[in-house]
């Protein structure tokens, strides 16, 4: 009878979301109860003996913590949400989104954690409250100093969390990231959000090859634009995911070796899970000694690492690798002991040190080397690296050479580099000015050589530092990133006046120089414009000066490598190549000598941009500033600076902004040939810099764009980026919220947000705009739909299916009309678009306010597009069972739904993944002799 009704119970749920929500509502009570009654019953253990009142507690104990655990998302809208792949299709996407392999960082450092290491984390008390508490984010921050053990914890917690989705399955997102030195790009936030985005574009650990059906719709518009996938897109597709599972999980190791000057991982993350609607952990391991911890973390769930609680934990490991060898065993009794008592006083809790000290006593035969081991121990990490190198400085100074070579190319290197791309690296050496080429060695010989500086993960195939320390020590050597970047950029550019190879393989050391050379030059010129008074080195700036040949003159070299780059065509100008990397102080002598002319400053690439658009893409103010000095902003050419402005914005250069604008009086309000202008672009995505454009009286705010064809005015701008910041500024600054515009897709800013409703952002946007006095039943002057109601008819199924409801039944709480016959849009009506994108949903809820009868008098004058695409087969469906609604339910005829595009016809297959289309011209003769609808 328990089981029945257990059924029952979770029938009625799945059948009615408001009884489940009430459910919810009941058990959260019930909760409070049950938490007060078991805090009583602990409080009078002591006093009642009974074994059947510690039987109750205890099952009181176990109800509660049942209670706190996330609920199940049973509903049917959750499977609705993702759409099943094949094999292929799915690797194709995944690989798109983010191509780092995450679980092989994971694996490798498993592989080398000593099993049951860790416990004493998982058995915390902090750590089990962060995993129970049932509010919507909670945070963990695990502390410790630089080789104390923390990715090995982290590892730890990885695997149990891991193990828990295992066990019991449920609707949860899982997503994990391992940040390290090794690379600049396993710094990138950008990476690690692609990579989070791709881990939860499934359910954790379901084998079904189901992904979020949204995910493909914003990878099509990312590759339709050629691009990957922005900051935007990835914040917007994470919380999408939180919104999704019922529970979503993240742990990011190593937050202090990520670029938080760009953009703070842990920090985005966090604001986007209090956005969220359903309960994110976040476990964050970091150094103690970053000023940003401060802002985004509370004592509630912080551990500290130190020599206390990794004492069990290093005994294991000294068990493992040392105390249970062979070899230790058969030494004297005395020295085991004198051994075991080093390690159980010296390291303070450091794992880099305890194993770099067992590395160096497994080298000692005789027991005298053993005695001296132990009066050479080094106080430290810094000392032990000493140690370290004294040993290499000891080899021939050319094998020294070498080593230096590889630990530099491992520290500077944009990405990991694979193990032939480092062995090919570091054949060549520079010798005077000139790149000479030298045999090559084995990877065992490196290894060899560089002893315990250098590593390979064997999982992914690339070169590593085995910890952050050992960047930190040749830090402190004098090492530093821009002396690495100059030794590189050296060598990438005497290998480019090299020949070109005629297959450039992906994975190849000429692969790497050809797409990374610049990123060097580049980090060692900022670096240069840090310091006054420094001057560049003589041998870089040498042999940039041969690569590039002259700002009007290229060399033989340079064409060869920009060939069919169209950002830097015409490729016998190196001068773009200057402008684009922001090479300003590498070639000062080249700026202010008087060789870039107006002529050259206002000359277009390819691609339709001036050296200044390139300039303002790399934020280099140097540049900019002495571009701006050539061309004024309203001569014809520069386009009052339009293009330098959308630069400066989409990659986030404020300062550039902000100069244009001030010092060349560049227009934020002109389009020139752009989408939309630099306040419209500011509206969308930068609300930060429309504050600044607002007060310093820049905006035009009802000014129309009459050259753009995606926004009307600023208000739709904001609105279909759901953007309530800049709603809040605009409205503030006394914009008309009812402002109907000709140009652009949406004809007003209630059109926009209603078209893009994809968020709970995009539905307090719209509420905004109501409350602030916006008419649902505006006459419309242009865009591509007829009403609000319309265009939200457009949101496909799977991309907001809660949100999209809500805002139509804001729309007609306010008064929209479902009724109106509509002159502009592919539909006439909004009836007819809801049916025609298989809005069964939004359709039935329309009809039931209007009645039949009406709905199919509308119906009968509205319209429909020549074709209808499907993302795939789900959708299909969906637009069949709303025909079916149609003609069995409201007994709409045949002719009815073919005045609207419901035809009974099959789709065909096209283009991009699981995408399927209908033309209807291709159907007219099935048209005229098929009889009633067969929906």
């Amino acid at each position: 009878m328990a089981k029945a009704g257990a059924f029952k119970e979770l029938l009625t749920a799945v059948l009615s979301p408001k009884y489940a929500a009430d459910v919810v509502a009941n058990v959260n009570k019930k909760e409070e109860i049950l938490d007060r009654e078991a805090q009583s019953c602990e409080a009078s253990r002591s006093a009642i003996s009974s074994e059947k009142m510690k039987a109750q507690i205890e099952g009181l104990k176990g109800e509660l913590a049942q209670l706190s655990s996330p609920l199940l998302r049973i509903d049917a809208t959750v499977s609705s949400l993702f759409e099943k792949v094949n094999r292929r299709e799915l690797d194709e996407l995944m690989k798109f989104i983010s191509s780092e392999m995450f679980g092989k960082s994971h694996a490798t450092v498993t592989d080398t954690r000593v099993e049951n290491t860790g416990n004493w984390l998982l058995a915390n008390h902090k750590f089990c409250t962060w995993q129970d508490v049932p509010s919507s984010l909670a945070v963990f921050l695990l502390k410790g100093a630089g080789g104390t053990g923390k990715t090995y914890l982290t590892s730890r917690v990885i695997d149990h969390v891991k193990s828990n989705l295992k066990k019991s399955p449920h609707d949860e997102g899982f997503a994990f990231f391992y940040c390290n030195r090794s690379g600049t790009s396993m710094q990138q936030p950008i990476v690690v959000l692609r990579s989070f985005v791709r881990q939860l574009s499934g359910k954790a650990f379901d084998d079904s090859d189901e992904i979020q059906s949204s995910l493909v719709q914003k990878c099509a518009e990312a590759k339709r634009n050629g691009r990957e996938l922005s900051y935007k897109d990835c914040e917007e597709l994470i919380l999408e995911s939180f919104n999704v599972y019922s529970k979503t999980t993240i742990v990011l190791d190593a937050l202090d070796e990520s670029d938080i000057v760009v953009y703070n991982v842990a920090e985005h993350l966090i604001q986007l899970a209090e956005k969220a609607r359903q309960p994110v952990k976040i476990f964050i391991s970091s150094r103690p000694d970053r000023e940003y911890l401060k802002e985004i973390i509370t004592d509630k769930f912080l551990i500290t690492v130190d020599a206390d609680n990794q004492h069990d934990d290093i005994q294991k490991y000294l068990e493992d690798k040392l105390y249970s060898t062979e070899r230790f065993q058969r030494r004297e009794k005395e020295i085991q002991d004198e051994i075991k008592g080093i390690f159980r006083t010296k390291g303070s809790g450091m794992f880099r040190w305890v194993y770099l000290q067992v590395n160096s006593l497994v080298k000692c035969t005789t027991v005298d080397a053993v005695h001296n081991w132990t009066q050479k121990l080094p106080r430290d990490l810094t000392a032990a690296y000493n140690q370290l190198w004294d040993v290499i400085e000891e080899r021939d100074e050319s094998d020294v050479a070498l080593a230096e070579r590889a630990i530099k190319w491992v520290l500077c290197s944009s990405r990991p580099l694979g193990s032939e791309e480092l062995l090919e690296a570091i054949r060549y050496s520079i010798e005077r000015s000139t790149v000479v080429k030298k045999e090559k060695q084995s990877r065992q010989e490196i290894l060899s050589l560089c002893q315990d500086f250098l590593t390979i993960d064997e999982k992914r195939g690339v070169w590593m530092l085995p910890h952050a320390s050992v960047a930190e020590y040749f830090e402190s050597r004098g090492w530093t990133g821009w002396k690495c970047d100059a030794f590189a950029a050296k060598i990438c550019l005497g290998f480019l006046e090299g020949p070109r190879p005629k297959k450039m393989r992906e994975g190849t050391f000429a692969h790497y120089v050809a797409n990374r050379w610049h990123e060097h030059v580049r980090r060692y010129d900022e670096w240069l414009g840090l310091k006054k008074d420094e001057e560049a080195d003589p041998s870089v700036a040498a042999a940039l000066q041969r690569f590039l040949g002259s700002p009007t003159e290229s060399s033989d070299s340079y064409p060869r490598w920009a060939g069919g780059n169209l950002e830097m065509r015409p490729s016998n100008m190196a001068f773009f190549a200057m402008c684009r990397f922001g090479l300003y102080h590498t070639l000062r002598d080249w700026w202010l000598e008087g060789k870039i002319t107006q002529e050259m400053a206002l000359q277009k690439n390819e691609w339709g941009g001036n050296s200044l658009v390139m300039a303002a893409r790399s934020g280099c103010i140097p540049i900019c500033r002495h571009l701006m000095g050539l061309s004024d902003a309203m001569h014809p050419d520069a386009g009052r600076h339009a293009g330098a402005l959308h630069s400066a914005l989409t990659f986030r250069h404020h300062d550039v902004l902000k100069m244009l604008v001030m010092e060349a009086n560049a227009d934020v309000n002109f389009a020139d040939g752009q989408l939309q202008t630099a306040a419209q672009l500011a509206a969308a995505e930068r609300p930060e810099m429309l504050q600044w454009m607002v007060g310093q009286g820049l905006v035009d705010l009802e000014q129309e764009n009459e050259s753009g064809y995606k926004y009307g005015n600023l208000l739709i701008a904001a609105a279909r980026y759901g953007n309530i910041d800049s709603i809040r500024i605009l409205l503030g600054a006394k914009v008309d919220v009812n402002a109907a515009v000709r140009n652009g897709r949406y004809g007003s800013a209630l059109v926009a947000v209603a078209a893009h409703c994809i968020s709970e952002r995009h539905v307090e946007t719209a509420k905004l705009l109501l409350d602030s006095g916006a008419d649902p039943n505006l006459p419309l002057r242009g865009g591509d739909y007829g009403s609000a109601l319309e265009a939200l008819a457009y949101i496909p199924w799977y991309s907001a299916i809660d949100d999209s409801r809500k805002l139509q039944h804001m729309l007609l709480e306010a008064g929209a009309d479902p009724t109106a016959v509509l002159d502009r849009g592919e539909h006439g009506s909004a009836l007819a678009a809801a049916a025609f994108n298989g809005r069964k949903d939004l359709l039935k809820a329309m009809i039931d306010r209007v009645g039949a009868d009406k709905a199919i008098h509308v119906l009968r004058q509205s319209r429909h597009p020549d074709k209808r695409e499907f993302m795939h087969h789900k959708d299909f469906e969906r637009w069949k069972h709303t025909g079916a609604y149609l003609t069995n339910e409201v007994g709409a005829s045949k002719d009815v739904m073919h005045g609207i595009g419901l035809w009974d016809v099959e789709p065909v297959r096209i283009g991009f993944m699981f995408r399927m289309e209908i033309r209807f011209a291709d159907h007219r003769e099935e048209r005229n002799t098929s009889n009633a609808s067969n929906f």
